[in-house]
C-alpha cells in the first residue's frame, strides 16, 4: 500500500462552481450598471449608498470566488494528505494537521463524510495560534467533534480507498 493518499478536489465540481460564480458575477455587474431600482421591494436598496456598497461587496467576494476556482483548476493541490505520519485537511475553514497518535478513531457520517476524532480537543486548539483558523477549529469541534473532515463527495477518490487507508492507522469508531 502507499505510504502516503493525496486528495484532490473533484474538477467538474470545481467547474460547475466556477460556472455559477461567473453567473453571479454578471448578474452583479448588470445590478451595478442598471443603478438602484427607487420601486425596489426590499427598501435598502433604494437607497444608492447602500446598493452600491452592497454590490461592490458582493463584485469583490464573487471576484475571490472565481480567483479561487481559477487557481484551483491551473494549480491543483491536495485538500487532504493521508500519510505515514498522520494527516492533514486544507479546506475553506483552514489547515489542520495532526500525527496518527493524537487521533482516537473515525466515523462516518452520511456515508461520505469521514470524521476523525481527536483525543484531547483542548490541547489541540491551544496548539492552533489565535485568528480565524483556531475559530473555524473550535466551531467544527463544536458541530463534529473534530476539525477534521473528509468529505468524499468534493474529492476525487473513492471512500473504500480512504476507509482502508484510515483502518490500517485508525480505528472506526461506530455512531
Amino acid at each position: 500500500m502507499n505510504t502516503q493518499l493525496n486528495l484532490y478536489q473533484k474538477k467538474h465540481k470545481l467547474i460547475l462552481g466556477g460556472l455559477g460564480v461567473a453567473a453571479l458575477l454578471v448578474g452583479v455587474i448588470v445590478m451595478l450598471i442598471n443603478g438602484p431600482d427607487p420601486e425596489s421591494i426590499i427598501r435598502p436598496l433604494r437607497n444608492p449608498v447602500i446598493f452600491y456598497a452592497l454590490m461592490f461587496i458582493g463584485l469583490g467576494l464573487t471576484l475571490y470566488l472565481l480567483q479561487f476556482v481559477i487557481k484551483s483548476l491551473r494549480n491543483p493541490k491536495p485538500r487532504v494528505i493521508l500519510s505515514a505520519t498522520g494527516v492533514t485537511v486544507d479546506g475553506f475553514s483552514g489547515k489542520f494537521s495532526a500525527p496518527w497518535e493524537e487521533l482516537t478513531g473515525y466515523s462516518v457520517n452520511s456515508s461520505s463524510l469521514f470524521v476523525l476524532h481527536i483525543k484531547d480537543t483542548q490541547t489541540y486548539l491551544d496548539k492552533i495560534p489565535q485568528g480565524r483558523t483556531k475559530q473555524n477549529a473550535k466551531a467544527l469541534i463544536d458541530n463534529f467533534r473534530s476539525p477534521f473532515l473528509i468529505e468524499t463527495s468534493m474529492l476525487d477518490a473513492e471512500a473504500n480507498t480512504i476507509k482502508t487507508f484510515l483502518e490500517k492507522h485508525i480505528r472506526e469508531i461506530k455512531s
